[in-house]
This record gives structure tokens, sequence and C-alpha cells, in this order.
């Protein structure tokens, strides 16, 4: 038997990044939602919410969702959003008007996952949403005000997509790519609904929906990670960078 006379970093332990990147999540105010049967929530066989895996949070199926949703255990899990369908959740009123946010997700798709996530600041209001479609990542208001885009690499293999918002820019990351888009952004000033994989609880939005595989999405209600200063800040950035690379 081999061994080594040394104290490995938590890192390099199997499985230990998973616990590490919970523990910087709840370090730093975030919500980290998981795709396992464990954090599904269900009635009359129907997924109608999704716990969070480190805070007492049910995102909801969001109105259109009436029992849509499909899991796949995997590994790794995934909620699986299909085309056309609204498949989405939401985690209501997380904030009495818009000042700062940060979303990433983790998932797979064939380049047209559409709607990844939104940020809904009231039916008349404006909305931020990260969309993917056209070989491109796309980050922008429904007014278009500001917008922000990268490019999606082919291939089917598990992508981590950011968008970080800090009142002044909107930030875009697609694995080690990032990019950036200075304006502000109108009708935010109202309370906020966060939407997975849908834009609202509206229906009738059916163009809006594509194809892909959610494996896990993490959501920072009152901070913007990328292009923060703040240590702690960054080191959860790293911590999540790395996890996605050793785990997807």
């Amino acid at each position: 038997m081999l061994e080594i006379a040394a104290t490995l970093p938590p890192g390099a332990l199997v499985g230990g990044d998973d616990r590490l990147l919970g523990e910087a999540v709840l370090a730093t105010g975030g919500a980290r939602f998981v795709a396992r049967e464990a954090d599904m929530v269900r009635a009359d066989g129907a997924i109608t919410g999704w716990r969070a895996a480190n805070l007492a949070v049910e995102a909801m199926a969001a109105g259109p969702n009436t029992g849509n949703s499909r899991f796949e255990a995997g590994p790794p899990g995934a909620l699986i959003c299909r085309e056309g369908v609204n498949c989405g959740f939401t985690l209501p009123g997380f904030a009495p008007e818009v000042e700062a946010f940060t979303v990433a997700v983790i998932y797979r798709s064939e380049g047209e996952a559409k709607t990844l996530a939104s940020v809904f600041a009231g039916q008349a209001n404006n909305m931020i949403f990260l969309k993917e479609g056209e070989g491109q990542l796309l980050a922008m208001d429904k007014l278009g005000t500001v917008e922000v885009r990268l490019p999606v690499p082919k291939g089917r293999g598990a992508k981590l997509a950011m968008l970080g918002f800090d009142g002044r820019r909107l930030r875009l990351g697609l694995g080690d790519a990032v990019a950036e888009a200075v304006g502000k952004v109108p009708g935010l000033a109202h309370q906020a609904d966060f939407f997975i994989g849908c834009r609202s609880n509206r229906s009738g939005l059916a163009k809006l929906l594509g194809q892909s595989l959610l494996h896990e999405v993490l959501f920072w209600p009152d901070r913007c990670l990328p292009g923060s200063s703040d240590a702690q800040d960054q080191a959860a950035l790293a911590t999540l960078h790395r996890y996605v690379r050793w785990t997807y």
C-alpha cells in the first residue's frame, strides 16, 4: 500500500468539491438547486417544487407548468426542459426591488436551451433573462436597453452559464469566457421573482421555451459575484468553476 506523508487540501478528496461548493454558496448568501430525487417535491406524481440543497427554500412550479416537469435520475440528475412546453419553476418575491443578483446554471443542450433563467420585476415592468439560441448565449432585458453575448461552443457536454448584475453592469460568463455591458436597466424598482427554465408566469410563450437538461441552478439574490472584489465572492466563484471541472 502506498502512503503519502502529507496533508491534502479538502478539494483533493473524492467528493470534496461538492461539500466545498455547498459551504461557499451558503457563506455568500446563495441558494443551490441540485437535480436529485431527494429535492424534488411531488404531488399525485407531478413535480410541483424544487427544494434548495442548502437552505429551507423551495422554488415552486411556474403557473403554466401544470405537471410538465420530468426528472432524469442520471447520474448526473437533471430536470428536463422540453421544446415549447413550460417546465419552469419560480422563487417569488425574493427582493423588494432588483439591485444586484447572480445566476449560475449547469446544463446540457444541443444549442437551443432558449430561456435558462430570468429575473422578473412585475407583470407590467422589465425583466433580465438568460437565453441560449442560434449559437449564442445572450443576457439582456426585455426592453432591450442592455445586452451582452457570447458564442456557445458546439457539443453536448455540460456548460456553466453565469449572469451577474450589479445595478450598472450586466456580466455574462460561459465557462472561462466572460463579457459585460454597461447600461441602466429601467423598471427594476419593483418586487422581483426568479424563474428557472422560463421567463414568467405567463402562458403562451412557447417559442421562448427550449430543450435542455438542467443539472444545477445557483442563485444569489442580492450580490453580483462576477466582477466583485470581495474575497469571499471570488472564492465562491473559484470553487464553483473547480466543482464543474471535476464533476461534469
